[in-house]
């Protein structure tokens, strides 16, 4: 028999490192261009739930593709986008709520490299959704391996192994680049997938 006890208690532990993601300008861009990029490549999506939603920002593009939204977040974001009106709930994304095949799109941005077992929490994400999981996660290039509460930061064939053995089948895949005068840097990894049943 397993003791999960001290799984939690270390999990207890690694939540005190979560930092609040407050809205901002590039951010912001770069999420409504995936959510473009998502949606656009599916048209049997009527709700979404936001895995690490922040502040809950997406949910006015979600809504307005005709999505029911509902956000999971945790500490100073939940109290933030509770305060903005935003459909959200507080918890941890790795243990939802939710009934199995009860969501059409899960869309995940810059959370999934948060999670300590991130084979596990997407076995989770797989149970609750009926079809696709949308996941941006950012490059080695832009983050390095080494960030604050980044504790999976992987290549996109490490990624695509996970997404395998949790039971999803890639369908788009795409790498994001930031130019500006200064830099061409690889930022994020696009992928969207479609949950074998």
């Amino acid at each position: 028999m397993r003791d999960y006890s001290r799984v939690n208690a270390y999990l207890n532990e690694l939540i005190k490192s979560v930092y609040p993601q407050p809205q901002d300008p590039k951010h912001t861009l770069w999420a409504t261009e995936s959510i473009l990029e998502f949606m656009g490549r599916t048209d049997d999506v009527r709700s979404v739930i936001d895995l690490g939603c922040g502040e809950g920002f997406c949910q006015t593009y979600f809504n307005n593709y005709g999505c029911e939204y509902v956000g999971v977040c945790i500490g100073e974001d939940y109290k933030v986008a509770l305060q903005a009106g935003r459909n959200v709930i507080e918890g941890d994304f790795s243990f939802l709520p939710f009934e199995d095949d009860s969501y059409d799109m899960l869309y995940s941005r810059h959370s999934l490299e948060h999670s300590p077992m991130p084979l596990l929490t997407l076995m989770e994400w797989h149970r609750i959704t009926k079809r696709y999981l949308a996941i941006v996660v950012p490059a080695i290039e832009f983050v390095g391996y080494k960030s604050q509460n980044h504790y999976y930061v992987l290549n996109q064939e490490q990624w695509k192994n996970l997404f395998d053995i949790a039971g999803f089948d890639v369908i788009y895949e795409n790498n994001k680049r930031y130019k500006d005068e200064k830099s061409d840097v690889e930022i994020e990894h696009w992928f969207l997938l479609e949950a074998r049943k």
